[in-house]
């Protein structure tokens, strides 16, 4: 294959977001540095030969079909048609959507005790299977506005690391990193830049330990300290591709020093079951340096106070345990419901608290609703992990009650991603038990600007995140947070259509995601008759507890 076939063979749209990865609108060869170009048109890096690895991937899984789950054959079968040529994005939607509970096989297990360590634990996990380095906050500028932040490194491994290693990729090479970026401007609009993604074998991921430091592209978070993560700086920059007209966003802040690690669940096991599962930690109350800035269609704003919030977690996102009467109990009934909602709260006093709440089956009438009438009442149970001023971590428990909704019609790019006219949470009223000051135990959460903070991730996925501002029970400011509303859009005509898979009965095998009737009754005998087995395996299980609310509350 000539140089310039191999060119060819790298889609518009990856040369695009390359661009935009280097902080250029347009893909312009002539201002690519020779280094960079030369390593994406590398053989390895075009979408025939990311094609050719997800085949070789698909035929792995097929040789490694899991009991107690879905019989998949059919289903990868189907997709090795679809997988002559996929573009790191394309890839990226085969690896995050279509591949099922199998597609958890071959990454390195969650650990029973997190025994996180830091600095070690700030670097990405490239050996599971996806993680993600999560900056969010409110910001004040010297022009007196406000503003929400949020600026996210999203990874995910496309290939199990040993076969990916097989195949001549290193840890790097096998990861796609997507860049998410959004700018809310209090009382007015929100902006989501376009989300970017690049596979590693493109040379635009790189992480580095001492220093600290993670970039994709030009976008980095970095830390000037071999020792410690303070000060860090985070810069990122996109594109809000307005129909109307391009919005180019950026950032550039520079953080002192965070409040203590709050590690999330059982010690930062969020959950740790079997090897599967996450670990999470947060540093609150991260206080942002004076100078920084941000850019909003053309304006610079120098920043003069700001607080944020920091997640790091890694684990898996999709997929199921090794051993199978942990898959057989999971296998009984029909899929449970996806989705999740996560809030964080910074109350004045130095006092924070970070909540979850896993979407169920039994509200599932508030899910994929649009239409006109938007939904009623939501009430659910809510757990938090809470911080006081002392650093001190408390388990808590609450209720939460979603009382407004709003429609979602905002999209970063209409010619991707399309607006589903979905209705999401847009306020949200907390009430939690004695553990928490009875000055902050009932409050509210209301988004800063009133059109709803309507996100996309670029496999199709959509999600209502923003900074919120929080009010107490007499309706007086107490403090800033954000609120994440995952899974109420119902988008997977979209990650059909970013994966090329347009045919019907194509879609009908990724539709079909659980297990026949046949197949979840073999599921409660093997269950019934495994009970011992099921009862220790549960009992080593560290953060569960986090996922249901203690009967005695």
């Amino acid at each position: 294959m000539t140089n310039n076939s191999l060119h060819q063979d790298i889609d518009d749209q990856t040369k695009e977001h390359l661009a935009n990865a280097l902080w250029m609108s347009e893909y312009d060869e002539s201002k690519i540095p020779p280094a960079i170009l030369k390593k994406f048109k590398d053989p390895k890096n075009t979408n025939s030969a990311i094609g050719q690895r997800t085949n070789v991937h698909l035929d792995w899984l097929l040789q490694r079909p899991q009991s107690f789950n879905p019989d998949y054959t059919k289903r990868y079968k189907m997709l090795k048609k679809h997988c002559q040529s996929l573009s790191p994005r394309q890839a990226y939607v085969f690896a995050s959507k279509f591949l099922g509970l199998n597609g958890s096989q071959g990454f390195d297990k969650i650990p029973a005790e997190a025994n996180l360590e830091f600095m070690r634990d700030h670097m990405p996990k490239p050996r599971s299977q996806v993680g993600w380095h999560f900056f969010i906050g409110s910001a004040w500028g010297e022009d007196g506005q406000e503003y929400g932040i949020e600026c996210m490194f999203f990874r995910f491994a496309l290939l199990p690391p040993r076969l990916a290693k097989e195949l001549g990729l290193s840890e790097q090479d096998n990861q796609v990193v997507e860049l998410q970026l959004s700018i809310s401007v209090a009382g007015k609009l929100h902006y989501q830049a376009d989300p970017v993604v690049v596979s590693g074998t493109s040379g635009l991921i790189d992480w580095k330990s001492k220093p600290f430091s993670y970039s994709l592209g030009k976008n980095k978070i970095s830390s000037s300290s071999k020792d410690k993560l303070w000060p860090l700086s985070v810069q990122a920059w996109g594109i809000d591709k307005n129909p109307e007209k391009n919005i180019e966003l950026s950032i550039d802040l520079e953080f002192t020093s965070g409040k203590e690690y709050l590690l999330q669940g059982d010690n930062g096991a969020m959950p740790s079951l079997d090897g599967w599962g996450t670990l999470y930690y947060s540093i609150p109350n991260i206080i942002l340096k004076a100078g920084s800035s941000i850019c909003v269609a053309g304006k610079k704003i120098k920043l003069k106070k700001g607080a944020f919030w920091f997640d790091h977690q890694w684990g898996f996102l999709t997929g199921n345990t090794r051993l199978p009467v942990l898959r057989a109990s999971g296998n009984i009934g029909k899929p449970l419901a996806t989705g999740w909602d996560w809030y964080m709260a910074q109350f004045d006093g130095d006092r924070q608290i970070t909540m979850f709440a896993g979407h169920t089956k039994a509200l599932k009438d508030f899910y994929f609703r649009d239409g006109d009438k938007p939904p009623g009442l939501m009430q659910v149970d809510v757990a938090g992990k809470y911080m006081d001023e002392n650093k001190k971590l408390h388990n808590t428990w609450g209720t939460l009650k979603v009382t407004r909704w709003i429609r979602a019609e905002k999209t970063p790019n209409p010619n991707i991603y399309p607006a589903t006219h979905t209705w999401h949470p847009c306020r949200w009223e907390f009430s939690f038990d004695d553990t928490m000051p009875k000055d902050i135990r009932k409050f509210s959460m209301i988004p800063v600007v009133e059109g709803g903070q309507i996100n996309f991730f670029a496999n199709g996925s959509q999600y209502n995140e923003g900074a919120v501002i929080i009010k107490n029970r007499n309706n007086i400011d107490i403090g800033r947070g954000f609120a994440e509303a995952v899974q109420y859009a119902d988008t997977i005509k979209n990650s059909y259509a970013i994966a090329g898979i347009t045919d019907a009965q194509d879609q009908k095998l990724l539709e079909n995601n659980g297990d026949s009737l046949l197949g979840r009754a073999r599921s409660l005998i093997y269950v019934v008759m495994h009970q011992k087995e099921l009862k220790s395996a549960l009992s080593k299980s560290r953060g569960l507890e986090f996922f249901s609310k203690p009967k005695s509350k």
